[in-house]
């Protein structure tokens, strides 16, 4: 609901900042919109810290899932990994530390098909 495009955790806390501004009930917000950013913030915290360290121990021949899409690891450095969709050709270059596609910052990459299904159930 509040953090829906958020994928980062550097996005997430700039976001709860903003969002903490508008709703803290010390400031005129309301409490119960409060207490649901809060909690909301909790989850999104947790699930992006699983999800960055996840990838950080990604090994060739596992399979990580693109915006949805099965694929399997190719190659991994030290900083990037390559991902290639199963049964198609299609493949790119991922960050380890955060997931994002480096010729396409709208690919996200996860170990967890999961990850974004909740993403997009919470929309």
């Amino acid at each position: 609901m509040f953090f829906d495009h958020v994928k980062t955790k550097a996005d997430l806390k700039t976001e709860f900042r903003r969002l903490a501004r508008k709703y803290h009930p010390d400031l005129g917000g309301d409490a119960a919109m409060f207490s649901s950013l809060a909690q909301e913030y909790e989850i999104c915290k947790s699930k992006l810290g699983a999800f960055e360290k996840l990838l950080s121990e990604v090994q060739v021949g596992d399979t990580v899932w693109v915006n949805g899409t099965e694929c399997e690891v190719t190659w991994v450095g030290t900083e990037v990994f390559i991902a290639k969709a199963k049964g198609r050709a299609k493949h790119a270059v991922f960050k380890k530390d955060t997931g994002v596609g480096l010729s396409n910052s709208k690919y996200r990459a996860s170990l967890l098909n999961s990850f974004f299904n909740s993403q997009n159930k919470a929309k």
